[in-house]
């Protein structure tokens, strides 16, 4: 592993650094006036101000429609070494003083999630970092939570188990480190550490880039960038300093840095690595190398002459607590600020939080240049210049604009609950009725559903080309569209399709449902009994005659049990006397007869009419009473006609056609559908009155439809 730092020493009194093998640094830099001895604690802040940042950089002007931009129900976690004991209290005060509301909560855990925290460090040290990092990403996302997770020590294990634990917290999106040290050959090992949990919403990584500009941590001047910012999962965070003009305005930037002493004077961390790859989202926009990782990504505001204030009465006193700040340490929570208030807007238009790797830094590098301060100037040991560059990346955030365009737009469109053409089978020229339920949008209205059916043989709506069958009816969220054709249709199986538009003409997602339709039927029989003569004393049997294929027939003629049949009745007839004079009558004592049949697989039947033959003496029934039954249900009326039987013929006569295409529930019925019919003859005149089927020639009993 490479030599790490214990901790940054003191720009004023540019002591050795004291290298501890395995120890990650942490990036801050305190301001120093020209002729101080050492860096200043006092009793008011004397750094750039939460108002002054946030209005520079057009966070203030950060807006979801009437939603204001401030981190709502993100959560930023933010890993350091050790524990800052008066950091909860620190943070109010830092509040208090600035008017920022406090972080609808804040809480510090140990390295692996616990509540038991290491110790403190050294006055000066890493409670000065810790501080920085929870302040500063609160300016930014004042409502976002905050999580500080404290490593036991700044060793490489203890810091990588924090990370770990940071990123599986539920409801993290940004994670700050604001530590590194040079990279070396075994870091991509690390990279793991960098990515978003299985199953966790979206997270970005972001770590500063070092503040030695383009040179080792160590004080030499040999050129290595730093790492954990030199993984390709995280965004690398370089450093500016910025110029503000009156009421806070955005003057200028240059890259922080003072060339060829950088190593010594201080600098953002940036340049090539010597182990890792290009990332694909660096091609093309990164001209320096065409090979490995550039560093940084982007930068922030940090150089010491324009740091940031803190508040922070451990590592100084009550009575002295602020200082002024710089380094990357502080660019890079304020980015991750930035990335809670870009997800706050992704939560606003329904979208989900941004994984750094595979979303975020590909977004970075191919956002419009007008998200950017591009940084011109500067030198880190690299110069800064148009375009990408080795000290601020692609430049620092115009968070207005630039989270606008991560946060995308709001994915409000129209949606088809469910779509259902019915009955899903029928015969060529049976109409079908096409349904959409629950047609919604959230924050928009429908204004129409359209149904379509497939015509050119390739799958898939394609409007123009397949047949538009016209616009549905709306009743509360369900649109509708009845009696749709399926005339000249061949026998197959058809896709209809539904969209769904809004005011706005934003449409849905196509839905889309089958009907089979088979071969029509041409008008006439489509089922036929043949009365087969009388066997035994009164009794006629009934065999299926003509049935279309697939309509199963029943084989058999059931009568009512309260039909008395006269041992002179005819012997090519079923019936007898004793027929009802009423209706009720007819159907109290069984004096009625019943006949059925079952739909067949891949059809549908609609019934147009019912013949029979009959013969009756002149006292016996002349009414009929039809009744429908649908799968054993309940029997209802649908014809009460007089004289059904008007005819006294001893050669029997026919009844006049009954028409049945009026009654809907007799329409369309689907396969499998078990319809049984009942007529009851009734008006007898006499209880020797006589009624009966007649044997033809041919079938005696038929229905007529299609099929």
């Amino acid at each position: 592993m490479q030599v790490r730092v214990t901790r940054l020493s003191l720009m004023c009194e540019w002591l050795e650094d004291r290298a501890v093998p395995a120890l990650m640094q942490p990036s801050f830099l305190h301001h120093v006036e020209p002729q101080s001895i050492a860096p200043r604690s006092t009793g008011a802040p004397t750094g750039e101000s939460p108002a002054a940042v946030r209005h520079a950089y057009g966070i203030d002007a950060v807006a979801f429609g009437a939603i204001a931009g401030d981190g709502s129900g993100q959560t930023i976690a933010i890993v350091d070494a050790y524990d800052q004991p008066n950091m909860a209290a620190d943070l109010t005060a830092f509040d208090a003083f600035y008017g920022l509301p406090d972080p609808p909560s804040f809480r510090k855990l140990n390295q692996t999630g616990g509540t038991a925290l290491p110790r403190a460090d050294a006055r000066g040290g890493w409670g000065v970092e810790i501080a920085l990092d929870v302040e500063w990403a609160h300016v930014i996302a004042p409502r976002a939570n905050i999580v500080l997770v404290e490593a036991n020590s700044a060793s490489d294990a203890d810091l990588y188990r924090a990370v770990d634990t940071a990123r599986n917290l539920a409801g993290v999106t940004a994670v700050s480190l604001s530590w590194g040290g040079d990279e070396s050959s075994g870091d991509g090992a690390n990279d793991f550490h960098f990515t978003t949990p299985t199953g966790h919403a979206g997270v970005t990584f972001l770590a500063s880039s070092g503040d030695n500009g383009a040179y080792t941590d160590t004080g030499g001047t040999t050129r290595i960038v730093g790492y954990p910012a030199a993984s390709p999962n995280v965004v690398a965070v370089g450093g500016t300093y910025l110029a503000t003009g009156t009421g806070n305005s955005y003057v200028s930037e240059k890259g922080w840095g003072y060339g060829t002493t950088s190593y010594r004077d201080g600098g953002s961390g940036g340049g090539v690595s010597r182990y890792a790859a290009q990332p694909s989202y660096q091609t093309g926009t990164v001209t320096q190398t065409g090979t490995m990782r550039a560093v940084p990504d982007v930068a922030f505001l940090a150089d010491p002459n324009s740091g940031a204030s803190i508040y922070d009465s451990y590592d100084y006193t009550a009575a002295a607590p602020w200082d002024s700040i710089g380094g990357t340490s502080l660019a890079a929570p304020m980015w991750a600020g930035v990335i809670a208030v870009v997800d706050q807007g992704r939560a606003v238009n329904g979208l989900g939080s941004l994984d750094g790797r595979t979303e975020t830094l590909p977004k970075l590098y191919t956002l419009p240049s007008g998200d950017f301060h591009d940084i011109t100037t500067g030198n880190n040991g690299y110069a800064a210049g148009p375009g990408y560059d080795l000290v601020t990346g692609r430049g620092t955030p115009v968070v207005n604009k630039l989270v606008g365009d991560l946060a995308g737009t709001a994915a409000r469109a129209p949606v088809i609950g469910a779509f259902a053409a019915s009955p899903a089978s029928v015969a060529a020229g049976t109409p079908v009725a096409l349904t959409a339920t629950n047609v919604t949008e959230t924050g928009g209205t429908v204004s129409s559903v359209k149904f379509y059916r497939e015509s050119n043989a390739t799958a898939g709506l394609q409007i123009g080309s397949d047949v538009l069958i016209g616009s549905g009816t709306a009743s509360g969220t369900t649109w509708s569209l009845s009696n749709v054709s399926t005339s000249g249709l061949s026998a197959g199986t058809y896709t209809f399709y539904a969209v769904a538009t809004d005011a706005s003409g934003v449409s849905s997602t196509v839905a889309a449902s089958t009907v089979t339709v088979t071969s029509p039927v041409a008008t006439g029989t489509l089922l036929g009994w043949d009365v087969a003569g009388q066997t035994g004393f009164g009794t006629q049997g009934l065999h299926a005659g003509t049935a279309v294929a697939g309509l199963t027939n029943s084989t058999g003629l059931t009568r009512g049990g309260g039909v008395t049949l006269a041992g002179t009745a005819a012997a090519n007839a079923w019936g007898g006397t004793g027929w009802a004079s009423t209706s009720a009558a007819g159907i109290a004592n069984g004096q009625y007869v019943t006949f059925g049949m079952t739909v067949g697989t891949g059809h549908a039947l609609s019934l147009s009419a019912i013949d029979l033959y009959y013969r009756h003496s002149g006292t016996g029934p002349t009414n009929g009473l039809w009744q429908y039954q649908l799968n054993g249900g309940t029997w209802v009326t649908f014809a009460d006609v007089a004289n059904e039987f008007s005819s006294t013929s001893t050669a029997g006569a026919a009844m006049a056609e009954l028409n049945a295409s009026g009654v809907t529930a007799l329409q369309n019925l689907g396969a499998g559908t078990t319809l049984t019919l009942r007529l009851v003859p009734y008006g007898a005149t006499s209880s020797a009155g006589t009624w009966y089927i007649f044997d033809t020639a041919g079938d005696d009993l038929f229905l007529r439809g299609s099929y």
